[in-house]
């Protein structure tokens, strides 16, 4: 079987372009151990492309994380480094990245697994470099507010582009600077986690010996400290601005979410935020209630097509009374039976990684439930055939029960290691990091029960971006006062 053609071009140019250089730069490595300073700095620069990059314009970004790699590679061969780098997710990783490696023996598709298969490697890859540099407050600092940057001009620009094409009123929704509706959501999702976690909520531990704060004194000495921080605060007013501008662009981003219409956005960002705000208070746990409540109310009274989507989740006929037209998720459903079908069929090993929609195309007519079409009056599959819609799923389908539970354990792992670091420490930034990191986490679970999955280059790698970033700060010292 010749698989060189019908390998993607894009792919072939990629993996091309990573080995030459890779070899290249080996070499350099080998002979030139003196240039591990420049080779960390290109790793570096490359994480910072993909922070810029990846909410504007995917191939700037996937080319930094390319980047990166390669030159974290010769900058641990210049160190004459051999080892993985540890990180407390290395063990389910390991096992994910093996399972991927197996299902290429008995893929049905050799084409998709080396497509999604390749994907996932230098996904895992890049994780392991951003853990391993970002090894500074004043690097994760750096690349947060890059992020934070990008994030917030694409929410501007959705905001615009949803006025624009009347998305509150219509089935139009928006696909921000990268154009994509499946996608722009999350990404916005992550975006508010950040801003809200990481600017404008403290997450200091709160001091519970008031029984020790009494007497004359301490409230004489108490209001000559706040008299103090009165005169100070002057000097805070360009942070209060950041801070209200923030604000803005967290508000402005939920109406991103609402101009897209996107269910598996919300899945993740209302857990997300109602978790940010029980780790600060029970007070802003119940303040965030009230307005997620009023907010969705106010939706749901100006826009019938918001209401529909949402509440199609539930009964899938409304959508199709709303809009006219063939209810979505009927599809969705109908595609996971079709991935349990796979799945069963083939327990142990699935069908290869990738390749669920080359096997599913070609027994769709023979082994699959079909789901009946309103608008037609045929039993059709319409064009959500090329997989899950259901990462869940696709992940049981393609490499079976031993895949996915590997990948289950990466994922709980993701909410048990900064829950722990968010109890046991008292550092205002590693707290910050460890709450930020948790909220990422359920934003991603959340889209893969709908738009995502671990071969995404737009929502996994990113999600991987910040399981680095809490590796990297899980490693400073807590004797690491300054920046460095």
């Amino acid at each position: 079987m010749n698989i060189i053609p019908i390998i993607s071009i894009i792919l072939i140019i990629k993996i091309l372009v990573i080995l030459f250089s890779s070899l290249f730069l080996v070499f350099l490595a080998l002979k030139k151990p003196e240039l591990s300073g420049f080779f960390e700095k290109a790793g570096l620069f490359g994480i910072f492309l993909f922070a810029l990059f990846i909410p504007l314009k995917d191939g700037f970004a996937i080319f930094g994380m390319v980047v990166a790699v390669v030159f974290f590679i010769a900058y641990r061969i210049s160190k004459r480094d051999f080892k993985l780098p540890y990180t407390v997710f290395n063990k389910p990783i390991i096992i994910y990245v093996f399972i991927v490696a197996l299902s290429f023996i008995w893929t049905y598709s050799i084409k998709d697994s080396i497509n999604e298969g390749g994907e996932i490697f230098y996904f895992f890859a890049f994780f392991f470099a951003a853990a391993s540099l970002l090894n500074t407050k004043k690097r994760i600092n750096f690349i947060v507010y890059t992020f934070t940057f990008s994030i917030s001009i694409a929410i501007i620009y959705g905001l615009f582009q949803g006025i624009f094409i009347n998305a509150l009123h219509s089935l139009n929704r928006v696909t921000g600077l990268i154009g994509n509706w499946t996608s722009f959501p999350v990404q916005v999702s992550y975006g508010l986690v950040v801003i809200t976690a990481y600017y404008l909520v403290s997450f200091k531990k709160q001091n519970n010996n008031k029984g020790l704060k009494k007497g004359l004194q301490y409230s004489l000495k108490n209001l000559l400290l706040r008299l103090g921080s009165f005169v100070k605060s002057f000097k805070k007013i360009p942070s209060l601005t950041l801070s209200f501008l923030l604000a803005i662009i967290v508000l402005l981003g939920f109406l991103d979410i609402v101009f897209s219409k996107a269910r598996s956005a919300w899945i993740g960002i209302i857990p997300a935020i109602f978790i940010l705000m029980y780790l600060r208070s029970k007070k802003f746990f119940l303040t965030a209630v009230i307005l997620f409540l009023a907010l969705n109310i106010g939706f749901f009274s100006i826009s019938k097509t918001f209401k529909s989507r949402m509440l199609a989740m539930f009964n899938p006929k409304i959508y199709k009374i709303e809009s006219k037209s063939h209810g979505d998720i009927e599809s969705h459903l109908a595609l996971i039976e079709s991935a349990w079908t796979v799945f069963k069929r083939f327990p142990l090993t699935g069908v290869g990684v990738g390749a669920f929609s080359k096997y599913f195309n070609e027994h769709k007519k023979v082994r699959f439930p079909w789901y009946y079409n309103p608008k037609t009056g045929k039993k059709l599959y319409d064009l959500y055939d090329n997989w899950p819609e259901n990462g869940y799923m696709q992940t049981l389908a393609e490499t079976g029960i031993f895949g996915f539970l590997s990948l289950i354990w990466l994922f709980i792992i993701a909410l048990r290691q900064p829950i722990k670091l968010f109890m046991s420490t008292d550092d205002k930034f590693k707290r910050k990091i460890a709450a930020m990191t948790l909220g990422t986490s359920v934003i991603f679970y959340g889209s893969f029960v709908g738009v995502s999955n671990m071969s995404n280059d737009e929502l996994t790698n990113l999600w991987l971006l910040f399981l680095a970033i809490f590796v990297a700060a899980l490693n400073i010292s807590n004797k690491d006062k300054n920046n460095q």
